[in-house]
């Protein structure tokens, strides 16, 4: 067996540069997915204009549900009903569909709040319904999204 001299021994050093690189790499993939993660937007929602809108700070504990004007399409092509108006993770569902998904969603997450993305147009026997499958789910707190109307203004150019 044949050993290395004292001079043939080389140094050993930790290169950091590479860790540095792959800690920034997954730094960037969890910023990326916790932004798109905030809300289910699956659907395009002309959203309602308040004077007094707020942007809500904490978007945990948020289920969303999607109330959309009867006639339309989905982005799956499904055409929106008077029946089934609710769209919730892609899927269009009625009043009892709607309370069964908060109702599963609410058993694994029992701080979870409605988060009702209705659009403008809708009538507000619809959101009615979307409130009461949340009530009878169990479900007490219910955030409206809305525009603000300076904001919208500025996006619309009006």
């Amino acid at each position: 067996m044949k050993f290395k001299e004292k001079e043939e021994i080389e140094a050993s050093k930790v290169e950091l540069v590479p860790l540095i690189d792959c800690v920034f790499l997954l730094l960037i993939f969890f910023m990326c997915a916790a932004t798109m993660s905030k809300v289910d937007s699956a659907a395009d929602v002309n959203l309602p204009v308040a004077p007094n809108a707020a942007e809500q700070k904490d978007p945990s504990h948020r289920g969303t549900v999607n109330v959309l004007t009867p006639g339309t399409y989905t982005l799956k092509g499904e055409l929106v009903t008077p029946q089934k108006p609710f769209l919730v993770f892609g899927d269009l569902v009625d009043d009892e569909g709607l309370q069964t998904v908060i109702k599963k969603s609410l058993q694994e997450d029992p701080a979870l709040r409605i988060y009702v993305r209705a659009n403008r147009d809708v009538k507000y026997t619809m959101i009615r319904r979307a409130m009461e499958a949340g009530a009878a789910a169990g479900v007490s707190n219910i955030i409206f999204a809305t525009h603000l109307q300076d904001l919208y203004l500025e996006e619309h150019g009006k």
